[in-house]
């Protein structure tokens, strides 16, 4: 056999004076002779001209076995960083350059004095301690200097920014990624290369938890010991989709860039299934109804006076916003229920009935979104004047009553309201830019016409097409920078959302890591298959400021999570409000971010 990589003799004081049976004894129990015995495999197959790399030949001699998911997302060219969590501390990391070297050749992976030990990673490591303090960062310049280097020319870097094991944290209960490392976020910031996150399954066992807590300067020892239970598993890895440098700008410090990329990790361990797949949605949808005739739609259009009706058309696109109760519309509601039906449906969402109507269309408002060259409703918005329904119908005249329990300081709080709701625009215009926009001149113009109402209260829906991790993400989004505390105790969800929460070490990188909606927005858009973002009515609201008061899961309606907004159009950015109503109310502002 080759010399030993992993001699015990050099790693206890006097060691070299120990029996060498007590020796081989010693280095069979901590795993030294497993890898002792792989490396030196690794190292004949070399000799004798193999073609496989160092990784390859490890995860095969070891062995280590593990199952592969977004290997796609590893650029094939141009400087690239790979980070990822660091569960076991031995087995990952040669699991990582096999994994990056399916792709591309120019490799190197930071590591740590302790693996400078294994022969052959030595032509794919950069060794420094870039984890210590000021004295480390001094001591290895080099190595430093060679980082900078390797990305500027163009290379592929693997990181794991934690620099040590996971360990037991008593604050989470759980095993945890050691604090990430803010000057390998400092490094990509000053390449501007992009950035890839991967995550691994897994963790080391209740012996090194042990002696991690007694004894961390000794817990290296034990690193081989746990190859020997990292062969036993199939270790579950997730590829994220690169993050570009150009998104760096929207992190204004290290210590931020460092949350949002372990956040970026961490998001690929949640579940990436659908929500739709639980039993939400009917089985059965009954067929939708059929559409009422255009000539129907037009003659019930020209029996609304414009100077009553009509609040606005576009100039350039000819649509037309028309407001009118429901009862005031049975066609023109007939055909909005129908369409209802259909866009829903086709997110997963839907009553699940030939006609999405209920009792509370016949004395709501409407927003009637109309095409008047096509004869057709592009859209519609309902909306609900809360002063009216509670005076005439008592709280339970709110649709969202059904849904949530509000207690009297919220409807005090909204009684100049409109609760707005059901929105939706026909497939055939929701590419079209303008769309939109013309429903919200629409709801701008009737503030204008009534202004009275100063709030804009109801749902917007996060359907179950969207992954788990994804909707598990933007509920903790929004409970962490958009929860309106006070208006919160006063309302209660009937059915609030379960299993929909991050693990508290993930959850702390929130404030710092994703306090930009424009990266919520990314980051949606990296873990959902499609590349889908957030939904765009959820980010109309939090551009106008929308703060959230509850969340509720609607399982009569394919299980979407709702989430309950309020819109203080006095607290509305001034840019916005002066675009849909054509001036200023009283008291707006201007927004902080923007997705």
């Amino acid at each position: 056999m080759n010399a030993k990589i992993m001699d015990l003799g050099e790693h206890i004081p006097g060691g070299k004076k120990w029996p060498g049976w007590l020796l081989n004894l010693g280095e069979r129990l901590l795993g030294f002779h497993i890898f002792n015995v792989a490396h030196s495999k690794v190292e004949d197959d070399m000799k004798a001209g193999s073609s496989d790399n160092f990784f390859k030949l490890a995860c095969k001699h070891l062995p280590l076995h593990y199952e592969l998911k977004g290997l796609e997302n590893i650029p094939a060219e141009g400087p690239c960083v790979i980070v990822s969590n660091h569960p076991h501390g031995m087995s990952d990391g040669i699991m990582i350059g096999d994994i990056a070297m399916k792709v591309r050749s120019d490799v190197r992976i930071v590591v740590n004095e302790f693996l400078h030990c294994v022969r052959g990673m030595r032509p794919y490591q950069i060794t420094v301690d870039v984890y210590g303090g000021e004295d480390a960062r001094r001591a290895n310049m080099s190595g430093m200097r060679e980082i900078l280097k390797w990305l500027h020319d163009g290379h592929c870097l693997i990181i794991f920014p934690s620099g040590s094991a996971a360990s037991w944290s008593e604050e989470d209960g759980r095993v945890i990624d050691d604090p990430w490392q803010e000057n390998m976020a400092a490094i990509i910031r000053k390449t501007k290369a992009t950035v890839v996150p991967m995550h691994f399954s897994g963790q080391n066992g209740a012996l090194f938890q042990f002696v991690t807590r007694r004894w961390k300067d000794k817990r290296s020892a034990l690193l081989a010991r746990e190859i020997k239970r990292d062969r036993r598993t199939l270790h579950q890895v997730r590829i994220g989709k690169p993050v570009p440098g150009g998104r760096l700008e929207l992190l204004p410090s290290n210590a931020a860039l460092s949350d949002y990329l372990r956040l970026s990790s961490m998001m690929l361990r949640y579940p990436d299934t659908a929500a739709s797949n639980n039993p939400g949605m009917p089985r059965t949808l009954a067929p939708v109804a059929a559409p009422v005739p255009p000539d129907e739609l037009q003659a019930e259009i020209d029996s609304l006076p414009a100077e009553e009706h009509l609040l606005y058309t576009h100039k350039s696109t000819g649509l037309q916003i028309y407001t009118a109760q429901g009862s005031r519309i049975p066609r023109l509601l007939h055909e909005i229920g129908v369409q209802r039906e259909i866009t829903f449906r086709s997110v997963g969402e839907g009553s699940g009935s030939a006609c999405d109507t209920d009792e509370y269309d016949q004395y709501y408002d409407h927003l009637i979104m109309w095409d008047p060259a096509e004869k057709r409703i592009a859209g519609a918005y309902r909306m609900g004047r809360t002063d009216s329904i509670v005076t005439s119908r008592g709280i339970t005249g709110i649709y969202n009553t059904e849904f949530f329990t509000f207690g009297n300081k919220f409807v005090n709080h909204v009684k100049n309201g409109l609760e707005m709701g059901r929105a939706f625009i026909t497939a055939a215009y929701q590419k079209h830019p303008a769309s939109l926009d013309t429903l919200w001149m629409g709801i701008g113009h009737f503030v204008l016409k009534y202004p009275q109402y100063r709030y804009l209260y109801g749902t917007v829906s996060v359907s179950s097409d969207y992954t788990e991790r994804s909707r598990t993400l933007i509920h903790e989004y929004l409970k962490c920078h958009c929860l309106d505390k006070e208006l919160a105790e006063d309302v209660q969800a009937k059915t609030p959302p379960q299993n929909m929460d991050l693990l508290s070490e993930d959850a702390r990188l929130l404030p710092q890591g994703l306090a930009d909606l424009r990266l919520l927005s990314a980051m949606v858009s990296d873990l959902e298959p499609d590349g889908r973002s957030i939904p765009v009515l959820l980010r109309q609201y939090l551009r106008l400021n929308g703060r959230m008061v509850s969340f509720n899961v609607d399982s009569d309606f394919g299980d979407t999570l709702d989430c309950l907004v309020v819109v203080d159009l006095h607290n509305a950015p001034d840019r916005l409000i002066t675009r849909y109503c054509g001036k200023p109310l009283k008291s707006s502002v201007e927004t902080k971010t923007e997705a």
